[in-house]
């Protein structure tokens, strides 16, 4: 078993991720009156994080797993990255709202802007225990530098933001998962995108990857507050089908990609 995870890293990590994070969840899918928190937690900390750990402790020892648990708390980045990571999301969701459904968004935005923030932010923060936190130091803390080094960012990212898309695929089976498959598929390439674009600009901090997580959950559930209560039934089905956010993400995604010429500020060890 050693030898294999030795030899392949990054396909024991995703085997065993999505393996571990299957088995927990299960139960809500054989009995969909279970409360589902509980268990979405399971699955991601039995899941990526767990994966991830036992992987670095085989291939690194206590060095590893000393330098990996580091970058939960790698904290210094600009402040424009601060800004970013904590609001960037929630302001372009509200913009592409705006431009689709009516400039209404944005007036019902200010209208009870002390109110919406303060309820974002601490959702924000709960939220990062439901999801987040258990697994972005997976995702991106252990596979994306792993995929960068040996794909490249484009590709290693791609192939991340897919198989994460598609790990949450038993949600539509236990009946938690309401996004669509495609713009399910379509919104984890896109948002990885993003996320390694600021994961490179920030020394690799696991911590901005989690609150990055967190704070787009957040802007979804908040910025549902503000949405117009008339909209029609094919628009109705538009907004709840997620692709509000896809198309959002992929905005964001494309200028990213555009800007960095697709290189998405990495840079190799080693260079400058």
């Amino acid at each position: 078993m050693k030898s294999a995870i030795s030899r392949f890293p990054l396909t024991s990590f995703f085997v065993m991720s999505f393996l571990f994070s299957w088995i927990a969840v299960s139960p809500l899918i054989l009995n969909h009156t279970l409360p589902v928190e509980p268990f979405q937690i399971l699955g991601a900390l039995a899941g990526p994080t767990l994966s991830a750990i036992i992987i670095t402790a085989i291939l690194e020892g206590r060095n590893g797993l000393r330098d990996f648990f580091k970058r939960y708390i790698q904290w210094r980045a600009g402040l424009a990255w601060w800004l970013f990571v904590l609001f960037g999301i929630i302001l372009s969701l509200n913009t592409l709202a705006a431009f689709i459904l009516g400039a209404s968004v944005w007036t019902e935005f200010f209208k009870n802007i002390g109110l919406i923030l303060i309820t974002y932010l601490i959702t924000l923060i709960v939220g990062v225990i439901l999801g987040p936190l258990w697994e972005e130091p997976g995702w991106r803390g252990f596979a994306l530098p792993r995929l960068q080094m040996q794909f490249g960012p484009i590709v290693g990212t791609l192939i991340l933001g897919v198989l994460w898309a598609l790990w949450h695929v038993p949600g539509y089976f236990g009946g938690w998962m309401a996004l669509g498959i495609f713009p399910l598929i379509v919104s984890g390439v896109a948002f990885s995108i993003i996320a390694t674009w600021v994961y490179n600009n920030t020394r690799g901090s696991i911590l901005l990857m989690i609150l990055l997580h967190s704070s787009s959950n957040a802007a979804i559930s908040v910025g549902s507050k503000v949405l117009p209560t008339n909209l029609s039934e094919s628009m109705n089905s538009f907004v709840y089908s997620g692709w509000i956010p896809t198309i959002t993400y992929s905005i964001i995604a494309l200028i990213v990609v555009i800007a960095t010429r697709g290189k998405l500020s990495y840079k190799k060890e080693g260079t400058g």
